[in-house]
């Protein structure tokens, strides 16, 4: 399946909000985990030893069949709704390394 770099850019000062909707963000990327389709997810945080500084945003490498199943996906995520990310961003991937066992 195809591999997409997705680059989410947080608004300012929606911190709260975001540790608010967090379960939420969290369950649907679970999901899709638990079918094998997250390379990597994760958080951009602006100061790694004191996260009450907010976030710069999350990068996430996922596995889906096509840009608009991603796109799709991508509409319903809680993130988005509620007016934490300002800017998502997707380019298509090509993993390289590490090969897979």
């Amino acid at each position: 399946m195809p591999l997409f770099v997705i680059t989410c850019t947080d608004h300012e000062g929606t911190l709260e909000k975001r540790l608010a909707v967090r379960p939420q963000h969290l369950a649907r990327l679970e999901k899709l985990a638990d079918e094998g389709r997250v390379i990597v997810a994760g958080a951009m945080p602006k100061d790694r030893d004191d996260l009450q500084s907010g976030f710069y945003g999350s990068t996430l490498i996922l596995d889906f069949d096509s840009r608009e199943a991603l796109d799709a996906w991508l509409a319903e995520e809680p993130f988005l709704k509620e007016g934490i990310y300002a800017h998502i961003d997707v380019k298509p991937f090509n993993k390289a390394l590490p090969h897979e066992k």
